[in-house]
């Protein structure tokens, strides 16, 4: 099936699609389907990052995404390929980001023979895909290309962001290109495309219910931080002194060394910023869906309080807390709008929270043999600055990095899986990160995971060695499964999820990475030190304690609501 190289290729027409809106990379897993775009990557000079999985290469896109600020990209063959890259676009949607995914299929003239892999590596994988994208595009002819691709990308980036699909036939793959070269707009790719502006009437009756509170705060969440306008959320604390909490997906939204920023909230977040937001009257919430673990099970704001509700997605308002006024627009647009609203109010001093309220945060007993996770992130606190971005996994990881690690600079400094929350999600997403960050002096990438997490991604150390990736992979290795086994030990279940040791600083080594290992929190500091003088990619993988906990359990907030399961009685 050997193209003739003078005639211009589907896979150049696709080429030329992703550069008219701007896009400049590509993550995926070759297959015998996609060989044109590989190709005409290679032809055209676009940069196309070869994964070692699909699900990474989903994942990848998304922290390009959220990082660049442009559309993501990946690409994965029929059957098994668009399989794997269920759990990253899932993620992707459930965070609202946009990822356009190209997915080939089979010949269009074995579509009879789809179902159960007749022809080879067949299946329903459009209703598979539509259950995690937004939409499922399809190339029905080479000519409809343009357009099927424009609205993909349209779909991806407009609204509530999140994935769409570009699905593409072999046989069209495989054929000539169609028509002429399309029109460049980078600006399609940007996102939010769109954003919509607040009522004049909403804006003043927001601004009455701030102007008149004792105790305002600001909940910032992943809208926020997503909106073009997100610097108008930090301009508007400053104009009326509003102390800042986040969600975890908003954390960046303030630099967390302002004095205005109280840190994150919920169960895997700050004590202090979740009993901040306890002691206020007044709640503007910009950008924030309310998830299970930021609320403590959407105990938190509670009906006692004055709820002012902002997001770009009018089905979130109301759906898991109710508000007092809900409004419909972009969180960035909003802030600016009330700030405005609110220019002729007279300065005051921020109110500061009550500590006499606040329980320790948790962490590791005085004592423990092994590392203490926390001291690993204030380390890692300490050698960051404005140019580094922390991508943290699910789980422990992500409660660890949330509540312990301060960001420097407001932006998309801090990455974290909080849509779906699976595991494995940080090491392709590092890779993304870093491609977004491109030749940014001085631009570094950290992964904080756990050995469980790690175990999904390993592989893609040799894809951050093989395209030279400033990332450090650091992993809390506590030989097992930390959530599940901090649950099992307090339901007294033996024997507990756990594995076998591990060296994976010898894996990374193995890979051509430099590799450390630690058994001390002195081994631990030295090592990230070493780590981050280095060029390239590195793994420094510390043996840390199995027993030590970041979750905040909310019967330490509310003693009348204790539960005998703490922080896993969630539900």
């Amino acid at each position: 099936m050997k193209q003739n190289e003078t005639q211009r290729q589907f896979g150049d027409a696709l080429i030329e699609c992703l550069e008219a809106v701007g896009a400049t990379v590509c993550f995926g897993v070759p297959g015998g389907q996609t060989i044109p775009l590989y190709a005409a990557a290679r032809r055209h000079g676009f940069r196309h990052v070869m994964m070692r999985d699909e699900r990474n290469a989903a994942c990848a896109a998304d922290a390009y995404a959220r990082v660049s600020g442009r559309i993501g990209v990946c690409d994965a063959t029929v059957g098994p390929g668009a399989t794997n890259l269920v759990s990253g676009l899932a993620e992707a949607y459930a965070s609202a980001i946009p990822v356009l995914a190209i997915v080939a299929d089979v010949k269009t003239e074995r579509e009879h023979l789809r179902v159960r892999g007749v022809a080879s590596q067949a299946m329903e994988q459009q209703a598979m895909l539509q259950g995690v994208t937004k939409r499922v595009s399809r190339v029905h002819a080479p000519e409809g290309l343009p357009d099927v691709f424009a609205e993909a990308v349209r779909t991806a980036v407009t609204g509530r962001a999140g994935p769409a699909v570009l699905e593409i036939p072999e046989d069209i793959f495989f054929a000539p290109a169609a028509g002429a070269a399309v029109a460049a707009d980078p600006e399609a790719g940007r996102w939010p495309r769109y954003g919509a502006a607040p009522r004049t009437e909403d804006v003043a009756q927001a601004a009455e219910l701030l102007a008149q509170a004792q105790r305002p705060l600001i909940l910032a969440g992943g809208g926020a931080l997503s909106s073009r306008e997100a610097d108008e959320v930090v301009a508007l604390a400053e104009r009326c002194s509003i102390p800042v909490v986040t969600s975890i997906n908003g954390k960046g939204v303030i630099d967390e060394y302002h004095p205005l920023s109280r840190g994150v909230v919920g169960v895997f977040g700050s004590v202090e910023a979740s009993v901040a937001l306890r002691q206020a009257d007044v709640v503007l919430v910009l950008g924030s869906k309310f998830a299970q673990f930021n609320s403590f099970l959407w105990r938190l704001p509670s009906a006692r309080q004055t709820l002012i509700h902002v997001d770009s997605d009018g089905a979130e308002l109301g759906r898991a807390i109710p508000a007092r006024l809900a409004i419909c627009a972009d969180a960035g647009r909003t802030a600016r709008r009330l700030r405005e609203a609110l220019g002729d109010a007279a300065p005051r001093a921020a109110w500061q929270t009550d500590l006499s309220e606040c329980p320790a945060q948790p962490g590791t007993a005085e004592g423990d043999p092994r590392v203490a996770p926390e001291q690993v992130i204030l380390a890692l606190s300490d050698l960051a600055d404005e140019d580094c971005v922390l991508v943290s996994d699910a789980s422990l990881a992500s409660g660890w990095t949330a509540s312990r690690y301060r960001v420097r600079g407001s932006g998309r400094h801090f990455l974290a899986p909080r849509g779906l929350a699976g595991i494995g999600w940080a090491g392709g997403a590092a890779i993304g990160a870093a491609l977004a960050l491109g030749d940014r002096p001085g631009g570094r990438v950290v992964a904080v995971s756990g050995d469980g997490a790690t175990s999904y991604w390993i592989g893609e150390v040799e894809t951050a060695v093989r395209h030279r990736l400033p990332i450090v992979f650091v992993i809390l290795n506590n030989a097992g499964f930390g959530w599940i086994m901090q649950g099992e030990k307090m339901l007294d279940i033996e024997p507990r999820s756990t594995f076998g040791p591990v060296d994976f600083a010898a894996m990374g080594r193995a890979m051509g990475a430099r590799g450390y290992r630690a058994e001390t929190l002195e081994e631990a500091r030295a090592a990230l030190r070493e780590a981050w003088q280095g060029e390239g990619p590195a793994i420094v993988d510390i043996l840390t304690s199995e027993d030590a906990s970041p979750s905040v359990d909310w019967g330490s907030l509310d003693p009348a609501a204790a539960s005998a399961y703490g922080a896993y009685g969630m539900g």
